[in-house]
């Protein structure tokens, strides 16, 4: 290894090629207020200002960058330098060089045109194997190459009508959805244009501006560049510096790991990324979303929930990319590539789960795992979804998953032991002849308050006692009321089609009763001033008593409209039925026709709420299972 600190005109005037190997990260550096790019410019503008004043530019250090060479490189070619650290550093400045040759060609100062493609560009040369890719001194990752070279290679117009869906049609950037690299060359341009204008105003001619710019940026920038030798582990040392000070995602790490090993297997690595890696390196992927407490790139839960469907165990968030190289090894794949390859066929199930944009069994569980937030039961869909099984079998898997979940909610059973549910019930499906009946099996044999399913029984039970409203909460019921009301809807054959989206979960009974609902008795109960009387009546305490532990349970809800929620609030049941008997939802046709909405009412529709859900939502029988067409 060896090391020195160079000013970058020679670091970038070599007759030379960096190559950014695929396993390291695309372009990445931002052009916001807190961003690298910003940081950049404000170095560059004021290196170039001590140029317009005659002042010896201050060296201004930038970083390091280490590269490794090939062993035998052919005599005469251009010589490559893999970077093993620093592309972000090597792309920004090409990028640089490109938005000051864009200023000069506008201002027509050609001089400067000419010699900032002596920085981007390798003469070329009979002795090139191959002149296309030689010329260029950059040659980027596969994700960023076609707007990179494009950018060095074309006049900014080129490069606005050969990627027009990154910008307006006035020719203005689409900053929102533009790459990293494209939005980085554009500001810069944009900067630099600034610049060179507010110089004039000043009486400074363009071409001096520019010349400022460059002087300031070739010999004012000093890095120190790292030479490794053939005994040094590129791969372990990046894994290393990246690994340890700056911070990368478990999915980047894996990414590096699998080019790396792809590569001592002398599989070509190109051909690896752009037939089977580049669609996991688009924006959806990268965007950073929220599964149950953590907040990840899509990335990172893909590779977890894979593991975990894979390896039939729960996976600690902080091992996933130790995890996923012990897996690969036990594996012991035919190739990286067909290792890639089984990684694949679960980010299209997963993308699908996201997106829904094929509807269907799959998207409905997706939805219901988003409105439940919870991510534990990812690992069973998207197994169960790249098998080779009935689209019937997978439904019924995915309604299973559903009933489990729903049913534990209204006993108030809690779902802190979902990850070793899940992880159980894999390995049963994987060791099964029928992964469908194994898990049926499975999720019917668990025992326990933190795993079992509940029993019709049980929910009725739990219906008629426990405080749903405030345990599920208002999402979670509104899904549940919303299931019910398309069921009664189907039942009856109603022909008028009405929308739940807009409706708000709702207490027939209000919340706060005391002053327009009397007590079974009769008697109306104190308000919060007269509270005191509870004190000295016995008979009057247990009524309310009674009274408030119903008024949270599942047969006192029901769904209004938003705009008629506000307007029922405290009102008495006189009152409130007259509202409720306008509605559309067959769920509110029995309510309105209780000439007195009490405790016996609320017990009586509990009961017919449970018979709807238990028969939407199933306890499952294993010989029904069996019986399903194969």
């Amino acid at each position: 290894m060896h090391a020195k600190d160079w000013a970058l005109n020679a670091v970038l005037q070599e007759r030379q090629q960096w190559v950014i190997p695929v396993y390291q990260r695309t372009y990445e550096w931002k052009t916001g207020a807190d961003g690298q790019l910003p940081k950049l410019w404000d170095d560059l503008r004021e290196r170039a200002l001590e140029q317009l004043a005659g002042l010896k530019p201050k060296p201004h250090f930038v970083g390091a960058i280490i590269y490794a060479e090939p062993a035998e490189q052919p005599f005469g070619t251009v010589n490559k330098r893999y970077l093993v650290d620093g592309q972000q550093r090597i792309t920004t400045f090409n990028l640089v060089l490109c938005a000051l040759r864009e200023n000069a060609r506008d201002c027509g100062v050609e001089r400067i045109t000419a010699t900032v493609d002596e920085y981007l560009f390798n003469a070329k040369s009979a002795s090139m194997a191959d002149p296309e890719r030689e010329r260029f001194k950059l040659w980027s990752s596969s994700f960023d190459r076609p707007l990179f070279t494009a950018i060095a290679a074309l006049p900014t117009n080129e490069v606005r009508d050969k990627f027009t869906q990154y910008f307006y049609k006035n020719g203005n950037i689409i900053r929102s959805t533009a790459p990293k690299v494209l939005a980085a060359y554009w500001y810069l341009k944009e900067e630099i244009a600034t610049f060179i204008s507010e110089r004039a105003a000043e009486g400074v001619p363009a071409e001096k501006a520019l010349d400022a710019i460059i002087a300031g940026f070739l010999n004012g920038f000093q890095i120190v560049v790292v030479q490794l030798g053939k005994e040094d582990d590129a791969q372990a040392i990046f894994a290393s510096l990246n690994g340890n000070a700056q911070p990368l995602s478990a999915f980047d790490l894996i990414r590096n790991d699998i080019f790396h090993r792809a590569s001592k297997a002398l599989e070509d690595n190109d051909i690896l990324y752009d037939q089977h890696w580049r669609e996991l390196e688009t924006e959806f992927w990268k965007t950073e979303i929220k599964q149950g407490r953590l907040k990840r790139p899509r990335t990172d839960h893909l590779i977890t929930h894979a593991l975990v469907a894979e390896t039939a165990h729960d996976v600690i968030v902080g091992q996933v990319a130790n995890e996923y190289r012990h897996y690969a090894e036990a594996q012991d794949f035919a190739s990286v590539t067909d290792e890639v390859r089984s990684l694949m066929k679960y980010g299209r199930a997963y993308e699908e789960m996201e997106l829904r944009k094929k509807g269907g069994a799959l998207a409905e569980l997706a939805k219901f795992l988003t409105i439940w937030d919870t991510a534990a039961m990812h690992p069973i869909a998207l197994w169960i979804e790249v098998r080779d099984l009935p689209d019937e079998r997978k439904k019924a898997v995915y309604a299973l998953i559903e009933s489990y979940m729903i049913r534990r909610d209204l006993c108030e059973l809690g779902n802190k032991n979902y990850n070793k549910v899940v992880a159980g019930a894999l390995r049963e499906m994987q060791a099964a002849p029928d992964p469908v009946d194994a898990f049926f099996t499975y999720m019917v044999s668990l025992t326990g308050d933190a795993s079992r399913l509940p029993s019709d029984t049980e929910l009725l039970r739990s219906a008629s006692s426990k405080a749903i409203y405030n345990s599920m909460g208002s999402q979670k019921l509104r899904y549940v009321l919303s299931g019910v009301e398309r069921a009664l809807r189907d039942k009856f054959d109603e022909d008028v089609t009405v929308s739940t989206a807009n409706l708000t979960v709702e207490h027939i009974m209000p919340r706060h009763w005391a002053k327009n609902w009397p007590l079974p008795s009769g008697k109306m109960a104190p308000t919060e001033d007269t509270y005191a009387l509870l004190l000295t009546n016995e008979d009057m305490w247990s009524e309310v008593e009674q009274r408030e532990a119903i008024k949270n349970t599942l047969g006192n809800l029901t769904l209004l409209t938003g705009s008629l929620n506000p307007s029922l609030g405290n009102a008495g049941w006189e009152e409130k039925r007259a509202a409720i008997s306008k509605s559309l939802l067959v769920l509110n046709r029995d309510v309105a026709e209780h000439d007195v909405w009490d405790e016996v009412a609320i017990r009586e529709r509990a009961g017919a709420l449970v018979n709807e859900i238990t028969s939407i939502w199933t306890y499952p029988v294993v010989e029904i299972v069996h019986a399903m067409p194969e």
